[in-house]
């Protein structure tokens, strides 16, 4: 995150309880919740995360800017774009049974 300079806040989720729970299916993979805590955004941050610079789309910002703005996400689920979660103590490419694309 530092070395990309990427503005978002985030957590480190080491037992994996939340990740799980949420459906992370990728790393990043971004949750966005309102004030009453209803999840109102889900996926990826940007749309070219290998070069920022180059993005067309900005997701997780669009979906900050909306939600701050008081209006709804206009696209409140998007594909994360990244790795894998690597779950401890499964195969590399192994996913929860339930995981599937978002979109």
């Amino acid at each position: 995150m530092k070395a990309q300079r990427f503005p978002w806040i985030y957590a480190r989720d080491f037992a994996q309880d939340t990740a799980l729970a949420y459906g992370a299916l990728r790393t990043p993979h971004f949750f966005v919740f309102d004030k009453a805590r209803k999840l109102v955004y889900t996926g990826r941050g940007l749309d070219n995360p290998r070069d920022a610079a180059a993005s067309k789309t900005h997701d997780l910002d669009r979906a900050l800017d909306e939600l701050m703005a008081g209006r709804p996400v206009s696209e409140p689920v998007t594909n994360p774009i990244g790795c894998n979660v690597k779950w401890e103590g499964k195969d590399a490419h192994w996913m929860p049974p339930d995981a599937c694309d978002l979109v």
